[in-house]
């Protein structure tokens, strides 16, 4: 099903949904790859990146960190 989800146009035009499933399944390699192609591609789902708990697993990963600086949230 994620491979159905990827190759469809919208699972492609949001690979943040990916990176969600990725995560959950513990794969923060393949997790964090998503979520530097959403980036590039401004997947508007990024919007959701600090909201969403599914992404807990990876909040203390060097390079998540370094996607939401550069995604530029408010802080608290």
């Amino acid at each position: 099903m994620l491979a159905r989800l990827e190759a469809s146009p919208y699972g492609a035009a949001h690979p943040v949904l990916a990176a969600t499933i990725y995560t959950q399944w513990g794969d923060t390699v393949r997790a964090l790859d998503r979520l530097g192609t959403a980036m590039r591609l401004h997947d508007p789902f990024l919007v959701n990146v600090k909201a969403f708990d599914w992404f807990d697993p990876l909040r203390k990963e060097p390079r998540f960190q370094a996607i939401e600086r550069e995604l530029e949230f408010p802080s608290n």
